[in-house]
């Protein structure tokens, strides 16, 4: 029961639903964002109506690697409850390609801009993933991989998702 508990304490203490002050009120879903997987600008205001969460990543990172992993099994599990983006961040857009290719998302992902960076704030450290609701506004986020067990009642408490395991 102790362990049980530390483990709903740990979990709840890592998705803090504090965010930079630039962000409070603001719409991460209003902004345009450079598609990785073609030469375009895609607007992310088609995401609006149904919670999102925003992945960010970077070139050699082996957890950002196993989350998007989870994120994929996760989506095919709960299709059309909520979207991941993939967001690459700290290199080139050749290196972030590259990555892109060897995650293979099965979500878009994008290059960040620096209007989101004003927005979001310091990515601490990767993978870093914003929780975000049906409206664009920010509702927690999440420092360092988290497995399957662990996401799904987060998706459950932050945003209402429900999957099935």
């Amino acid at each position: 029961m102790v362990r049980r508990f530390l483990f709903l304490f740990l979990l709840f203490t890592l998705c803090i639903p504090a965010f930079p002050a630039a962000a409070q009120g603001a719409s991460l879903l209003d902004l345009t964002l450079r598609d990785l997987a073609s030469p375009g600008r895609i607007s992310l205001a088609q995401y609006q109506g149904q919670p999102a969460l925003m992945v960010f990543f970077e070139p050699e990172c082996p957890w950002c690697f196993r989350q998007v992993r989870v994120l994929n099994r996760l989506l095919a599990q709960c299709p059309g409850q909520f979207q991941p983006l993939a967001v690459g961040t700290n290199g080139s857009r050749r290196a972030l390609k590259a990555e892109y290719r060897r995650l293979r998302p099965d979500f878009p992902a994008f290059q960040i801009s620096s209007a989101l960076l004003d927005t979001v704030g310091t990515i601490p450290a990767t993978p870093f993933t914003l929780l975000i609701d049906r409206h664009g506004a920010p509702a927690g986020w999440l420092r360092g991989f988290m497995p399957e067990e662990k996401l799904t009642p987060v998706l459950a408490a932050y945003l209402g998702v429900t999957c099935g395991s």
